[in-house]
């Protein structure tokens, strides 16, 4: 019997093996900013902790999505603007999360471009994940 569990991790294995054979010798990600220390934790702690396209596209979010998804968190879309550019400004001035942010955009465009490729193959295996495709 499959499990969500079991499904999920299945499909992660899947995307992880699209990438991996479509990246072609793209070096993998080393963390480069990991040594340098970061000039304003508190914001550099939110770089740090979430995928920094996840967390704009969050913020970005329209006002009844985003407090359908988060509603213990009572920001309007005009302060979840105002701390998005915080962040981006944050994220051009230091180093550290600078690279994080760099880093998380090319994964994402790694992650993009194997979804665009295999578009019929993913959402056969998500139809009937059952069967290994």
């Amino acid at each position: 019997m499959n499990t969500r569990v079991a499904l999920e991790a299945d499909f992660i294995q899947l995307l992880a093996r699209l990438i991996s054979e479509n990246d072609d010798g793209d070096p993998p990600f080393k963390g480069t900013g990991k040594n340098l220390t970061c000039s304003q934790p508190v914001l550099g702690r939110w770089i740090d902790d979430c995928d920094f396209s996840f967390l704009m596209e969050t913020l970005a979010l329209p006002e009844h999505v985003f407090n359908h998804e988060f509603p213990e968190i009572p920001l309007s879309l005009e302060d979840r603007q105002a701390f998005a550019s915080v962040l981006e400004a944050h994220s051009r001035e230091c180093a550290h999360c600078h690279a994080k942010k760099t880093e998380d955009i090319q994964w994402k465009q790694r992650v993009d471009e194997v979804i665009g490729k295999n578009k019929r193959m993913i959402g056969a295996w998500l139809t009937d994940p059952v069967e290994e495709q």
